[in-house]
C-alpha cells in the first residue's frame, strides 16, 4: 500500500519554532497564524506530516518559515507512535503530546481513528503504526 493510499499532500508553513522530525506526524492548524503546529492531546488533527519539516542551505531543520508536506485526514495513514504501546486490530487510537498517538484515552483526548494493522509492540517513539483517520474527531 501507498503510504498515503487515496490522498494527494498538502503543503504548509509550519508555526515559528517547530519542527517536524519525519513521516507521520499529527498535525493541527494554529489558527492565529494560518500555520500548522505539532498535535497537542486536546487538539483536532487535520494532518499527518509526509516528511520532515524543510531544512536550510547547511542541512539544519528550518525554524523560521519552514514548510512540511502533509497529508489530509480521511484515509489510512501512518502515524507515529509514542513508545510502549501494544497495538491491537480495531484498537481506538488517541492524539497524544508532540504530535504522537498513543492507546491511552485520557479525559481531554482526542480519537485519531482506527488502528488498523495486524497487531504490534511499539517501542520506539515515532514508529509508525496504520491508522485509518476517517473517523477522526473534528471538534
Amino acid at each position: 500500500m501507498a503510504y498515503g493510499q487515496g490522498a494527494d499532500p498538502r503543503n504548509a508553513t509550519m508555526k515559528a519554532s517547530t519542527t517536524v522530525a519525519g513521516p507521520g506526524y499529527l498535525l493541527t492548524n494554529d489558527s492565529t497564524n494560518n500555520t500548522l503546529d505539532l498535535c497537542a492531546v486536546s487538539e483536532v488533527c487535520i494532518g499527518v506530516s509526509a516528511a520532515e519539516s524543510s531544512r536550510d542551505a547547511a542541512g539544519t531543520l528550518e525554524t523560521t518559515g519552514a514548510t512540511v508536506s502533509y497529508y489530509p485526514m480521511g484515509s489510512v495513514l501512518m502515524c507515529a507512535a509514542t513508545a510502549s504501546q501494544t497495538w491491537t486490530t480495531g484498537a481506538l487510537v488517541y492524539i497524544a503530546s508532540s504530535g504522537l498517538c498513543t492507546t491511552s484515552s485520557g479525559s481531554s483526548a482526542k480519537v485519531l481513528g482506527l488502528y488498523v494493522g495486524e497487531g504490534e509492540a511499539v517501542a520506539t517513539v515515532g514508529d509508525l503504526i496504520a491508522v485509518n483517520t476517517a473517523g477522526a474527531a473534528t471538534a
